[in-house]
């Protein structure tokens, strides 16, 4: 019971005690670097880095050693944005992009078991890392989506910013050729990339990203006249490359753009203002003799680079200036909608009468409209059809020899149509395919060719199904339909718009060359693919608010911590499978040199763990066999040598090299026949067997005629000591044979 009595009435309420205001909590000063990493301009800069970096490394991406760094660090940084993405990024609605992601890991699992049937499984192997490294950059554009979808202008910013890098280093290497390529024989801009049309496809991805930038609504609007520079740069090396398969995607990628760009008016100014002085540099660059012949003297290359020099700079400095008087006058401002769309509509039925009097140009040409079309198409077709010359005529001419890769493909692919000879299989038995035809190639110069060599039509269907859930994705990003519809104008669509444009301007190289291959365009449309996939409707513009908060439970924490412990895993296995071809290569390449040293105990040490690094690389088996035998021990080296043509029995070079081992080193010219023919009969045109097999026979005629030399010699001394015997048993006892020499018959 409280003893405590309540105020009397009308008493005055004590006033209750002061209560000290807590303290304000103290607010942490963020790191210099968190700061700087909350803008777009690092993550430009960082992606533009590693286009430039990966383009100057990889080259052609044919090379294990030159390549795999790259596809390491591709890999590495696509776990951490995967990892990232589970545990802070956002909560969405749907999980967009997993159909175009479960397609992806499809295909790469079926690129993966290749290699248990394929005809060269070292290949298959490094084609396997390929596709894999691809897949983490999809996929890793499929989180950064989900994860930060307001960095959507990141991508094609520093992809753009990376791409103009690149292309500066080509017309560089045009002028300056004694510093970049001085023993260069060809006329075609294939600096850096090491490949003319990958130069021309960087140029023509760099001109859809162009006119994104030129026409952007969004950043600080000076920056647009650099469209106008860097557009006039993009074509020149476009002509200047003479590759005719990027001059059609640059023009597919073009129409893509402005069928999905809001400015369609302003990118015609800028392809208008930049395309044209681009035009005129390259016409400029094919009248001069030295930058348009081959085998040009170095000196001559000089005095015209020189002069090519001082065109671009003029160029880029009169443009730049046009540019920014351009963007200061805002020139379409004051156009009404009604007399833009009128603008628009003349310009079309301008660009209209273009297929029109080009009809009519071939309907009077000398073997009229039909002919024409049929001697082009035949030309374009016909596998004994010659290709053309190497200047810059080729951008005119219809003939090619994709027609012959194409048909000895198909050739390959009718032997097992299925799953194909495995990843990369084609160019290891093309010498089986391709006749009487002595060229030689290590791709199909097509998507489609290859794929079903490769991969048959295992790997052709699941790349179809990729091909139909991305162009689904597209359509939803783009707006076509889904959540999305309606936002023609936002600035992210006209990003979106360009890296779509992007992507199908490499596809449509791909498909009439093997472009995909090279890391410096494979890994920037991968990620622009996963971005555009996983595009939903997450915030990244002002009123998006389909977020849900995130609580972060125990039981997320579980569930979260997992799938991240699984990306972790996942993206070990892939570093350690991308990373052990890499390291035999580097350990045979140093195995050869503890050789040449002389220091076999340190070779053999190498070779062995070349060998066990990469069991499936007969280049390993090949670099251990020169060390027995360097070590006198060729029953081993032979064993070696069988080895290499049972894990590559189809291949020609297995058993020529044999063969060659047998002649050379074993001095056993028979089996070295009887190698060679085998490898004659897998493939009858190969110049190395077929050398070998003459040698061979060759030898076994000397030793054959050295035998019956010692035959002959042997039965002459035999009947001049039955003579002898019989002239002794004649003589009289005791009496020596007569030493005087008859005389010579008479004349």
């Amino acid at each position: 019971m409280s003893t405590e009595t309540a105020p009397a009435a009308g008493a005055p309420v004590p006033p209750a005690p002061a209560v000290a205001a807590p303290a304000p909590p103290r607010r942490r000063l963020p790191l210099p670097g968190a700061v700087l990493l909350r803008y777009d301009l690092p993550w430009t800069i960082l992606l533009a880095a590693l286009v430039v970096w990966v383009s100057l490394s990889t080259d052609t991406g044919q090379d294990v050693l030159g390549t795999t760094p790259a596809f390491l660090v591709s890999t590495l940084l696509a776990g951490l944005i995967g990892v990232a993405a589970v545990l802070i990024g956002r909560t969405t609605s749907r999980p967009w992009g997993a159909g175009t992601a479960i397609a992806a890991i499809a295909v790469t699992l079926v690129t993966g078991a290749s290699i248990s049937w394929s005809v060269a499984p070292s290949i298959s192997w490094f084609e396997t890392n390929r596709t894999l490294t691809y897949l983490a950059v999809l996929l890793a554009g499929i989180a950064a989506a989900r994860t930060a979808p307001s960095r959507w202008a990141v991508l094609p910013t520093g992809v753009l910013l990376g791409t103009s890098i690149v292309l500066v280093f080509g017309l560089l290497a045009k002028v300056f050729p004694g510093t970049f390529e001085p023993d260069e024989i060809f006329a075609r801009l294939q600096q850096p990339l090491g490949y003319w049309n990958a130069v021309g496809t960087v140029a023509a991805i760099n001109a859809v990203l162009v006119l994104w930038f030129g026409t952007r609504r969004h950043g600080y609007r000076p920056l647009n006249a650099l469209a106008y520079p860097a557009l006039a740069l993009a074509v020149a090396v476009l002509l200047m490359s003479y590759s005719r398969g990027a001059l059609l995607a640059f023009g597919i990628g073009i129409a893509l753009w402005m069928a999905f760009a809001p400015r369609r008016l302003h990118s015609l100014l800028v392809i208008a203002v930049g395309g044209v002085a681009g035009l005129f540099v390259g016409v400029w660059a094919f009248a001069n003799t030295a930058l348009s012949t081959d085998n040009v003297l170095l000196a001559a290359r000089e005095s015209s680079g020189t002069q090519l020099g001082v065109l671009l700079l003029a160029t880029v400095v009169v443009l730049l200036l046009l540019g920014l008087a351009i963007e200061f006058s805002l020139l379409f401002a004051g156009i009404h909608r009604h007399e833009r769309r009128r603008l628009g509509a003349v310009i079309l039925c301008l660009l209209a009468f273009v297929p029109i009097a080009g009809t009519g140009m071939l309907a009077t040409s000398e073997r009229g409209l039909g002919g024409s079309v049929s001697h082009a198409w035949k030309q374009l077709t016909d596998p004994e059809t010659s290709g053309p010359a190497s200047d810059p005529t080729r951008l005119g001419a219809v003939g090619s020899q994709r027609s012959l890769y194409w048909s000895q493909a198909f050739n390959v692919y009718r032997v097992q149509k299925f799953h194909g000879v495995g990843a990369g299989g084609f160019g290891a038995v093309q010498d089986r395919a391709r006749g009487a035809n002595p060229t030689i190639v290590e791709h199909a110069h097509g998507w489609v060719p290859q794929t079903l060599a490769d991969g048959g039509w295992a790997t052709m269907g699941l790349h179809i199904v990729l091909a139909v859930t991305w162009l689904l994705a597209a359509l939803r990003a783009l707006g076509a339909w889904g959540p999305l519809r309606g936002r023609r104008n936002d600035p992210e669509h006209s990003a979106t718009a360009a890296m779509v444009a992007a992507v199908a301007t490499l596809a449509v190289t791909a498909a009439v060359d093997w472009t995909w291959f090279v890391p410096a365009l494979g890994l920037p449309i991968a990620l622009f693919a996963g971005w555009v996939a996983g595009r939903g409707l997450e915030r990244a513009a002002p009123g998006d608010t389909i977020d849900e908060p995130v609580v972060r439970t125990r039981s997320w924490w579980a569930i979260h911590g997992s799938v991240a412990a699984l990306i972790v895993v996942a993206t070990a296995a892939a570093l350690v499978s991308i990373a052990q071809p890499w390291r035999a290569e580097r350990l045979q390449d140093e195995a050869l040199i503890a050789l040449d040293e002389g220091n076999l105990p340190r070779a053999e040490s190498l070779a062995r763990s070349a060998a066990a690094a990469n069991p499936l690389s007969t280049r390993a088996d090949y670099t251990l066999a020169q060390v027995r035998v360097a070590q006198d021990r060729i029953p081993d080296a032979r064993e070696l040598y069988r080895r290499a043509t049972v894990i590559e029995p189809s291949l020609t070079n297995s058993w020529q090299r044999w063969a060659e081992f047998e002649l050379r080193v074993a001095d056993d010219p028979a089996e070295a026949l009887r190698l060679s023919g085998i490898a004659l009969k897998l493939g009858p045109t190969s110049q190395p067997a077929l050398r070998t097999a003459l040698a061979a026979q060759q030898a076994l005629a000397a030793e054959t005629a050295t035998a019956d030399g010692d035959a002959a010699t042997g039965g002459a001394a035999a009947a001049d000591d039955d003579a002898a015997a019989a002239d002794g048993d004649d003589a009289a006892p005791g009496s020596e044979p007569s030493t005087t020499p008859e005389a010579p018959p008479a004349p």
